[in-house]
């Protein structure tokens, strides 16, 4: 739906209006850009949860490989028993952040992403129209 312009009848009111949508566009695009530094950085978190995971991994199976091995003293024993169940503690706290943001929580950020891209696209229409205006305006 195209705006109603006729209230705009000097180019210095175009000219106001203008600042004015380009002060809203540019607070909208810097969220924009906000929400995709947030997803890089979570994206890179995953990355890193992943690698952490894979070494918790290696070491919870050389633990469990130490502690079948025949013979093994007590004191060893007991250490390497420590030493696993650490181990796999912080297996499970490393799950537990790989999986940290919910469901709704994702869908809600989509929505905001939606939202701010369908904001950006009706400020910069905004601009086009009162720009075109401002041209048939005498100066």
């Amino acid at each position: 739906m195209a705006l109603d312009l006729s209230f705009l009848t000097t180019r210095a009111e175009c000219d106001d209006v203008l600042a004015a949508l380009a002060a809203e566009l540019a607070s909208y695009q810097n969220r924009d850009t906000n929400l995709d530094y947030a997803d890089f950085r979570t994206e890179q978190g995953q990355t890193k949860v992943k690698a952490l995971l894979i070494g918790v991994e290696a070491e919870i199976l050389g633990f469990t490989n130490l502690l079948a091995t025949p013979g093994i003293s007590a004191s060893l024993r007991k250490q390497n028993e420590t030493k696993l169940r650490k181990a796999t503690d912080r297996r499970d706290n490393l799950k537990d952040v790989g999986g940290a943001r919910s469901g709704p929580a994702r869908v809600l950020s989509q929505v905001d992403v939606k939202q701010i891209d369908k904001q950006i696209e009706v400020l910069t229409e905004a601009q086009a129209e009162v720009t075109a205006h401002r041209a048939t305006l005498a100066a």
